[in-house]
């Protein structure tokens, strides 16, 4: 990463709500699996005393996770936690915080802590609960990162904009480990057998099953669609707070038998290429890394236009439609793309590495932050 390689690894400690399964974690955890610890240690603080999906990895690795109050509860005592993180062993030379407005306190503190390297991280376009209140929010979390920062990176334009306003802002692709990924090129219809995905139309949607990940507007889809191929599923991977709900919801609409519930998986990059096409009616949405997953199996992609322009690596996959068009225009399009024609498994690979997506660029790019030294 640099010819003047430090005897001492530098530290970094990333803030984040949890450590379960999600964009803005499982992005770090690649970092982290790729990290070379004789340059860099990243560390973790977190807010949920629960285990969280990768805790044990991180213990396995030697990783550090500290427990702070959640804000929510007590900002007084999360303010607490977290300076008492930020003064005590191990010593951190830079913070990277994940957690949109909320990062400008934190940065806050790493400075009068003197910690040298206040990194900010724009994941997200908006929030779930858009109320003055946390528009007041915002707008002092946005004051606070241009005063504590000395870095701001974004994964989107969108996403930079909307933390950093008129503030100078930096985007770095969301890198992820895309080699891993599985094309369609290499699968078989016994591997799809054993897999329990049938002969049929089979629709996938990768995302917690929150508010804004719009998955009640997929029932309707789906409900349009069987009205036309009766074979149709849809394949939903991943947990939360709406999951109940939506399994009633999909019930109620008579689909019991063409939705099926995934669940966490760890092995999504494996299993993306043996569907046919990926939905995603986000009402708003960071980067949309699902989407590019799909798009590196091979898989064409529906979307909402709340997906930036950085989702679209320009294969010939990715196909947005404003979610104010009927479900039934969605499910039109969605037969459209089951015959589109999939690049090939090399071809994506250099498009990928075109457009900045590879490990080695943002582990670079990081490294440079994180060894800031004012």
């Amino acid at each position: 990463m640099t010819n003047n390689q430090p005897t001492k690894p530098k530290r970094v400690l990333h803030i984040l709500v949890t450590l379960n399964l999600g964009g803005a974690e499982s992005r770090v955890m690649d970092l982290f699996r790729n990290q070379d610890p004789a340059l860099l240690i990243h560390d973790f603080a977190i807010m949920t005393p629960e285990k969280c999906y990768y805790s044990d990895e991180v213990a396995k690795a030697n990783g550090v996770v500290h427990v702070v109050r959640n804000p929510r509860e007590s900002l007084f005592g999360h303010i607490i936690d977290l300076y008492r993180v930020f003064t005590t062993q191990p010593q951190y030379n830079a913070v990277h915080a994940h957690t949109s407005f909320h990062a400008g306190l934190c940065l806050l503190l790493a400075k009068i802590a003197g910690i040298k390297a206040r990194i900010s991280h724009a994941r997200n376009t908006s929030t779930s609960t858009p109320s003055i209140f946390v528009k007041a929010m915002l707008l002092l979390g946005r004051s606070l990162i241009r005063y504590s920062s000395t870095h701001r990176y974004a994964i989107s334009n969108d996403a930079g904009n909307y933390l950093y306003g008129k503030t100078n802002f930096e985007v770095i692709p969301n890198a992820f480990n895309y080699q891993l990924i599985k094309h369609k090129s290499e699968t078989t219809d016994s591997e799809k057998a054993a897999l329990g995905i049938p002969q049929a139309l089979n629709i996938v949607a990768v995302a917690r099953f929150y508010p804004v990940k719009n998955h009640a507007f997929m029932l309707k889809v789906v409900d349009e669609l069987k009205k036309v191929r009766s074979d149709v599923v849809l394949h939903l991977i991943g947990d939360g707070e709406l999951k109940e709900e939506i399994s009633r919801a999909a019930n109620k609409l008579g689909l019991s038998q063409n939705v099926v519930f995934w669940g966490r998986r760890n092995d999504v990059y494996q299993l993306l290429p043996y569907f046919d096409v990926m939905l995603m009616p986000s009402i708003t949405e960071g980067l949309g890394v699902a989407a590019l997953e799909a798009q590196k199996a091979g898989v064409p992609c529906l979307v909402s236009d709340a997906l930036p322009v950085e989702a679209d690596i320009n294969a010939g996959l990715f196909y947005k439609l404003s979610i104010n068009e009927p479900p039934k225009l969605w499910a039109e399009r969605c037969l459209s793309l089951i015959e589109v024609a999939v690049p090939s498994k090399e071809g994506l690979d250099t498009l990928f590495e075109q457009k900045g997506y590879s490990l080695k660029y943002s582990e670079e790019k990081f490294y440079k932050a994180y060894c800031y030294d004012g």
